[in-house]
C-alpha cells in the first residue's frame, strides 16, 4: 500500500478524538471520510499534514515513517498538500503568483501553465483571487497545492462553500484534476452526497471508523 495509517489514537483535554484509527490506501486513490462536527475528521488531517501529533500510532508513505513513536517528520518535509476550506488565496497576489507560491524550481513560469492547463484556466494567470468566482477560486487553490508534485493532497470540506446547482458539477471536475495529476487524495465532508467521486468512503463517529465502502 502506497499510505499506511496504523492504530492512530489522538486525545485533547484527555478525550478521545481518534480512536484505533486503521486505514491503507494506494497511490492515485481518492478517500473520503465522512461523519458529523466533531467526529475526528479534521483532526486526521491536521495530524497527517503534522499540526497535531497523535499519542500512539504510526503513519506511513510510500514506505517512509511520518509519524511513529520515535518519529514526527516537520511539516514542511512531508511534501503533503492541503486544500483548505477557504482556499487561503493570497488576496494581493495574482493567479500565477498564488500557484508559484511555495515552488523551488527555477521554471516556474512552466509549471503554472502546467497547472493552469490541468484546471482549465488557461488566460488567468493575471487576475486576483477577487476577480474570480467561488469554483474558480478553487481550481487555482487546487492548482497552488498540486504544483509542488506531493504525495499525498488533503481536502477540507472542499464543496461546502459552493452554490448547491455548482456542486455536483466542481466535484465531477475536481475527482478529473486529480486523477489526472495522478495524485492521492484524501477529502473530509459531511455530506454524503460528496464522497460520489471517492474510491473509498471511510464513515467516523466519535472517532472510530464504523464501516469502510
Amino acid at each position: 500500500m502506497y499510505i499506511s495509517i496504523n492504530n492512530l489514537y489522538f486525545k485533547y483535554d484527555k478525550e478521545d478524538i481518534l480512536k484505533d484509527f486503521n486505514l491503507e490506501i494506494k497511490r492515485g486513490e481518492i478517500i473520503a471520510i465522512l461523519g458529523k462536527s466533531g467526529s475526528g475528521k479534521s483532526t486526521l488531517l491536521r495530524i497527517l499534514s503534522g499540526f497535531e501529533q497523535p499519542y500512539k500510532g504510526s503513519v506511513l508513505i510510500d514506505d517512509k515513517v511520518l509519524i511513529d513513536d520515535k518519529t514526527n517528520v516537520p511539516t514542511e518535509k512531508r511534501n503533503i498538500g492541503m486544500l483548505f476550506q477557504d482556499y487561503a488565496l493570497f488576496p494581493h497576489l495574482t493567479v500565477e503568483k498564488n500557484i508559484e507560491f511555495g515552488l523551488k524550481k527555477k521554471n516556474k513560469s512552466e509549471k503554472v501553465k502546467e497547472m493552469l492547463e490541468l484546471v482549465e484556466m488557461e488566460g488567468f494567470n493575471k487576475r486576483f483571487p477577487h476577480e474570480l468566482s467561488g469554483g474558480q477560486q478553487q481550481r487555482i487553490a487546487l492548482a497552488r497545492s498540486l504544483a509542488p508534485s506531493p504525495n499525498l493532497i488533503l481536502l477540507d470540506e472542499p464543496f461546502s462553500n459552493l452554490d448547491t446547482e455548482l456542486k455536483e458539477h466542481i466535484r465531477e471536475h475536481l475527482k478529473s484534476i486529480i486523477k489526472k495529476s495522478n495524485t492521492t487524495a484524501i477529502f473530509v465532508t459531511h455530506d454524503f452526497a460528496d464522497t460520489s467521486i471517492a474510491d473509498k468512503t471511510i464513515y467516523l463517529e466519535n472517532g472510530k471508523i464504523i464501516e469502510k465502502k
